[in-house]
């Protein structure tokens, strides 16, 4: 009997039958370069049909960027259930969190960067599913920003953080994985941190957003 909360059957199968269509499909951008592969190329590799492909992705840049719109989910997840009275520290556990799927999945990641870094029409792609990550950050922060200023401040601070993760990503790409993106992390962060705690409300008066 499937628990509480816990993916059915169905459920576990799409999401296999995706993975396994995002796998082919980066193996092929990795062989060929992203502009010489065709979705008729990704299927038949993956081994389903065009209906199935479009069933779970859009483009075949939405197949390469799969992992994506699941970490905007797992990132909203963390800083809704985070315990953290502190803003900032919430959103550093989330990011934490994020830093982690990146580390086990290193060696894919290495080889999307790389296929990104030689298509230059992905770039807007990745920031777009980026921006995403922005927006759950600056809504953590609203409510706790003081001044006459406060959305602004949050948003801004929601780029500048997300700003800072990516910087970290990007360091710990080039480094080939080796570097510590958990030390990346926290000292991108610190960068930014301070700036933004000068604005914040003390935890007693400070309100989350609805959600």
């Amino acid at each position: 009997m499937v628990g509480d909360g816990a993916p059915s059957l169905r459920e576990r199968n799409k999401a296999r039958a995706r993975a396994e269509i995002a796998t082919a499909a980066l193996r092929l951008f990795g062989e060929r370069g992203f502009e010489e592969v065709t979705v008729d190329q990704i299927v038949e590799a993956a081994g389903v049909s065009r209906r199935t492909f479009f069933r779970y992705f859009e483009t075949k840049e939405d197949a390469l960027l799969a992992d994506y719109p699941d970490l905007a989910v797992r990132l909203t997840e963390s800083l809704g259930s985070c315990d953290h009275d502190d803003p900032l520290d919430a959103v550093r556990a989330g990011l934490h969190e994020l830093a982690d799927w990146y580390i086990e999945r290193s060696e894919a990641v290495l080889e999307r960067s790389k296929v990104i870094r030689d298509a230059l029409n992905l770039a807007a792609r990745n920031l777009e599913f980026m921006s995403q990550w922005e927006r759950t950050v600056s809504s953590t922060l609203a409510g706790h920003m003081t001044g006459e200023d406060a959305d602004l401040l949050a948003r801004t601070g929601g780029a500048a953080i997300i700003g800072a993760f990516k910087a970290a990503l990007t360091q710990w790409v080039r480094s080939s994985c080796r570097d510590d993106l958990h030390a990346l992390t926290d000292r991108s962060l610190d960068l930014v941190a301070g700036g933004l705690r000068r604005h914040l409300r003390p935890p007693a008066e400070s309100s989350r957003p609805p959600t």
